[in-house]
């Protein structure tokens, strides 16, 4: 659902996207209340609910991005430890609801529970570049505007799928999205197999989660650090993780053992999601950055849904359940490698966009700032230093005569040059 939330954010922006993911998880899990047959719950659940996870998701995660481009790892990493935080209740609490309402009344109180990210929707205030987005195109009408919206997407998902570096890092985000979901799915029934209690496993389940809030904290923290980077933490955290799961029957002879290693697989597959949004921004710059979290998110979803029938077809073969933690370890170790050839390529420069040319002169002792707004040209700052020159001159006249060999000279970027005995000083952003 990556690419329908990119195109709802790009077309309205975030605070959309997040309210009417709240209205579809309300009404996708409310509706399963009433369903009597799986059919029909997997348009209910999986369709409409799923539909709206996927726009929260998508919308909280590019919001971030919008306000804090420089600081992203560390507030990403603050503000989705609450979704380990959901880990580590979620198991205790669905069990609660249904135990004393039933699966029913279980999906209308989860419903109930949906509908509040609506409240956090409506707090997410429309950042700059979504305030000046729409200043662009608010004298359009509307149905013009979403159709020039739509075909600007097409243009920005054409360039996020031409960035080799980002292709890897997609393919690296299937594996490691097939990974984490059979570890999940598997991993209770393979330590009940193994004469666990059910209780146990599931609170194997909700340690992870707490292992999860404290991996997205401290990832946060390390990726504000700039000797430390963003894909070597990412490769190294898969690696790590892979390499645990290939010692899993070590950890099946006791009661601790088992508690362990759900905070491991929480501590080291937890930071992933936080990196997501850092690579993705880092990679693709911020006007792409919508897109790109869209198809990240997109390529999650590939790999949840094709996970689990792949490692269920491999049990079935082999007859053990320890046969679905080696694709899981292997997957994991894919990661690692992808992630590492992700940085192999450059990041490609960002598009060219509208260059703001900004003139300071200094007229009769005051400082006078003239901008002017070219397109596709590269962003240029020109700085004039205070002369008698300006006092026989009108504010006009200097401000053109400032101008124009600023003009001549943008090609050369960098060079000094003079002209009248003045001298301007060009720099290349």
């Amino acid at each position: 659902m990556g690419p329908i939330a990119s195109i709802v954010i790009n077309v309205f922006d975030c605070r959309t996207c997040v309210v009417t993911s709240g209205v579809l998880m309300m009404v996708g899990f409310s509706a399963s209340c009433f369903v009597t047959e799986i059919r029909t719950l997997f348009v209910t659940y999986s369709l409409i609910a799923g539909l709206g996870t996927g726009l929260a998701q998508t919308g909280s995660f590019v919001i971030i991005g919008y306000y804090f481009p420089v600081k992203s790892g560390l507030v990403t990493g603050i503000s989705i430890s609450g979704i380990g935080f959901g880990i580590l209740i979620h198991p205790p609490l669905l069990q609660y609801l249904t135990e004393t309402y039933g699966v029913h009344g279980a999906f209308l109180i989860t419903g109930g529970i949906a509908l509040h990210v609506c409240i956090a929707g409506m707090l997410m205030r429309p950042s700059d570049i979504e305030r000046k987005r729409k200043q662009r195109v608010g004298k359009e009408q509307r149905a013009k505007r979403n159709m020039t919206s739509i075909c600007r997407d097409v243009r920005n998902v054409y360039h996020v799928f031409s960035n080799v570096s980002f292709l890897f890092f997609l393919c690296s985000l299937v594996c490691y999205s097939i990974a984490i979901a059979t570890e999940y799915l598997f991993l209770p029934d393979f330590f009940i197999k193994q004469g666990s209690t059910f209780q146990e496993s599931a609170f194997v389940v909700s340690t992870s989660g707490l292992g999860s809030i404290v991996s997205r904290i401290l990832i946060g923290f390390a990726l504000s650090d700039e000797k430390i980077g963003s894909a070597t933490l990412y490769a190294s955290l898969n690696g790590i993780i892979a390499i645990f799961t290939f010692m899993l029957p070590l950890f099946n002879t006791s009661s601790f053992l088992r508690i362990l290693y759900g905070f491991i697989l929480g501590l080291y597959s937890g930071g992933t999601w936080v990196l997501l949004n850092t690579l993705t921004l880092e990679i693709l710059g911020i006007q792409d950055f919508a897109t790109g979290v869209g198809a990240a998110l997109f390529s999650c979803g590939v790999g949840y849904l094709t996970g689990p029938p792949i490692a269920g077809a491999i049990v079935e073969a082999r007859g053990s359940y320890y046969s679905a933690f080696l694709l899981s370890g292997a997957m994991f170790f894919s990661t690692t490698v992808l992630g590492f050839l992700s940085t192999l390529s450059k990041r490609t420069q960002p598009r060219t966009k509208d260059s703001e040319l900004k003139v300071t002169v200094l007229i009769n002792e005051v400082d006078t700032e003239v901008a002017l707004i070219q397109t596709s040209k590269p962003m240029i700052e020109t700085k004039q230093i205070p002369s008698e020159y300006c006092d026989d001159k009108s504010t006009a006249a200097a401000v053109i005569d400032v101008l124009n060999p600023a003009i001549k000279s943008k090609e050369n970027c960098g060079d000094d040059y003079s002209e009248g005995g003045n001298k301007e000083t060009c720099t290349n952003y």
